[in-house]
């Protein structure tokens, strides 16, 4: 009896290689094409033909030459499949397995090995993904605020922007577009203040160094602890008293002074000076409101009188220089040019009685060229000279009688033209007061009763 068991393991491993090189092979075919050859539950046999895209054909020679390559015929005792069918009785039960397996991969009829598409599958293909136009996004809007950030090198400090609290920093705020006034303060510091331009969608930070502030103690002649400079008090031996800020030991900064003898001067220092802005109070009451500048009145300021009058203008070691005013409290009224505190150049001058004169001063006096109308209606046009009618001038009365000519210390000097109420015109000479001689007239005649003449 021949022992099959050789080719049946020969047939074995030779089936397992054909598997293997169809699936290989199937790879290899062009996903589309085969899409378009199968369709679901249909099956079709390894004969029928078919191309891959390179053109070479796939069907049962090509499957049989495989077949053919792969057999060996050094080993094979000779006998065809079918004759060792014979002995399938004289097989185990593990190679009776085997050969039924062999059996099934082919056709009952043919022999040929099927190839089939699963009817329970959907050949799934790649889709192509069209790309979509992608809109460019806008850009996006300013905003209307700015963000604010404030630190301080302290704690427990007082932020406020703009006069409103916003607690200790650090602080972050979101503020809209604008100017804001920064401050941070502190017991026992010196205060910080600063502006700042906050913009539209900008982003500031405001670092903030607060120092402390130096304690000054002057007393009974005596520097506590021998500090000189910082703020403090002083307590003269004459009873004057000093609050405010020392630089070597002079009052330097902002402070305010109570003098022995009962005035008063708050505002600024500088060594040991009023200078800067301040206000100081006489002991006789007169208040001035103001610059200073080596302890004197110096710029831009105000003097009221303990009378009630008001002196406004620039002012020059105490007194005014320039431009300025001068406030009657009994509702006198000037402006103008002065010099040393009196009206000198331009200006005019307003009484309580309606009295007005406007023209030139010199002295605190009417000088040079001006007009005076009085309160009752009188009018004097022309030169002045000490606050008197004085030169070329004209003298308006209120009925309409007139006095032209030359005028001495405020009265008609020469040769004058008197004018009557009716409009008649007369000589005469300051000399002769009473004799007057009609115009274009050489007869002498007595001259008409006239104000001022």
């Amino acid at each position: 009896m021949v022992d099959l068991r050789p080719l049946l393991f020969i047939n074995a491993l030779v089936l397992m290689l054909l598997v293997t090189a169809g699936f290989a092979h199937r790879q290899d075919i062009n996903i589309p094409a085969l899409a378009d050859s199968l369709s679901p539950a249909t099956e079709r046999r390894a004969g029928d033909i078919k191309t891959t895209d390179y053109g070479t054909p796939i069907g049962s020679a090509d499957l049989s030459a495989q077949l053919e390559s792969f057999r060996s015929t050094e080993n094979a005792p000779g006998e065809s499949l079918e004759e060792a069918i014979l002995f399938v009785d004289q097989l185990t039960p593990e190679q009776q397995q085997a050969l039924e397996e062999s059996n099934a991969a082919q056709d009952p009829e043919s022999g040929e090995l099927l190839a089939s598409a699963d009817a329970d599958q959907t050949l799934s293909l790649p889709q192509q993904v069209v790309a979509k136009e992608t809109q460019p996004s806008p850009s996006p809007a300013t905003p209307e605020t700015g963000k604010l950030f404030i630190r301080s090198n302290v704690a427990n400090d007082n932020v406020l922007i703009n006069g409103k609290p916003y607690g200790a920093s650090a602080v972050e705020v979101e503020l809209p577009a604008g100017e804001y006034d920064i401050e941070v303060s502190k017991e026992g510091y010196k205060t910080f203040r600063n502006k700042i331009d906050l913009a539209r969608g900008d982003s500031r930070t405001v670092s903030v160094t607060l120092n402390p502030i130096t304690v000054v103690e002057y007393k009974d002649g005596v520097w506590k602890h021998g500090v000189v400079t910082g703020e403090g008090t002083y307590v003269g031996k004459d009873g004057s008293r000093y609050q405010g800020e020392f630089v070597n030991k002079l009052f330097h900064g902002k402070g305010s002074l109570k003098m022995a003898n009962g005035a008063e001067y708050s505002g600024e220092w500088n060594e040991g000076r009023k200078h800067g802005h301040g206000s100081f109070k006489q002991p006789n009451g007169d208040l001035y409101v103001g610059d200073f500048r080596n302890d004197q009145f110096n710029g831009e300021g105000a003097l009221t009188l303990k009378s009630g009058d008001i002196y406004t203008g620039y002012w020059v070691d105490g007194k005014l220089n320039g431009e300025g005013t001068l406030t009657g409290k009994n509702g006198m009224l000037y402006v103008g040019g002065f010099s040393e505190s009196k009206y000198h150049g331009s200006g005019s001058l307003t009484y309580p009685d309606g009295t007005h004169y406007e023209g030139g001063f010199a002295n605190g006096q009417f000088q040079g060229k001006g007009e005076l109308i009085y309160a009752d209606g009188k009018k004097y046009t022309g030169q002045f000279f000490e606050g008197k009618f004085h030169g070329q001038g004209e003298l308006l009365n209120p009925n309409g009688s007139k006095i032209s000519g030359t005028f001495k210390f405020g009265k008609p000097y020469g040769l004058a033209t008197l004018t009557t109420p009716e409009g008649e015109i007369f000589t005469a000479r300051s000399s002769n007061p009473g004799v007057c001689y009609r115009l274009k007239s050489y007869r002498a005649t007595q001259c008409p009763p006239l104000e001022g003449w």
